[in-house]
């Protein structure tokens, strides 16, 4: 008898734990109707830069415009250009109006001193880049953390590059 018992105690336990392990009623939804969460995203200046073609106008405040013929491509985060004697890439990144560019490697000709100057002025510029902006004219300005005026260059077609200064 007392195995009778405990039999019925052990069963009404059992049943009395699978009726707690039951979840509430559920009411049925119909995802047709749910939204996704928004995401808000930030503006970034990348489209700026990306896929744009530039002459450089001025260095350090003066025009150069006669004296080299340097330009500068932005694509895919990468900037390549003719520096006015050299051909010139890197790797670039941009955060809001901040630019960054990676180690600048160039070709490796000899020209004269004047041009290669320019050109001296122009990859310290890229180099030192902090932040960047356009102009009421669409010219962009490229502002340095060790020249008190910005580079400004001016948009140009892609046609107007040097050939192997665009990297496909």
């Amino acid at each position: 008898m007392p195995s009778r018992v405990l039999l019925t105690l052990i069963s009404s336990v059992f049943f009395l734990a699978l009726a707690g392990c039951q979840s509430a009623a559920t009411k049925p939804v119909n995802l047709a109707d749910a939204k996704a969460p928004e995401l808000e995203v930030a503006p970034t200046n990348s489209d700026v830069l990306d896929q744009s073609y530039w002459r450089v106008k001025t260095l350090v405040g003066r025009d150069v415009t006669k004296l080299v013929n340097a330009t500068v491509a932005f694509s895919d985060h990468k900037i390549s250009g003719h520096a006015g004697c050299n051909l010139f890439f890197a790797d670039y990144t941009v955060s809001g109006e901040k630019l960054s560019v990676d180690l600048i490697k160039t070709s490796k000709k000899i020209c004269f001193s004047n041009v290669m100057h320019q050109e001296l002025l122009l990859l310290k510029s890229l180099a030192d880049a902090e932040r960047f902006d356009k102009d009421s004219e669409g010219n962009l300005r490229i502002f340095t953390r060790s020249m008190k005026k910005p580079v400004l260059l001016q948009p140009i077609e892609r046609s107007e590059m040097p050939v192997l200064a665009v990297r496909d």
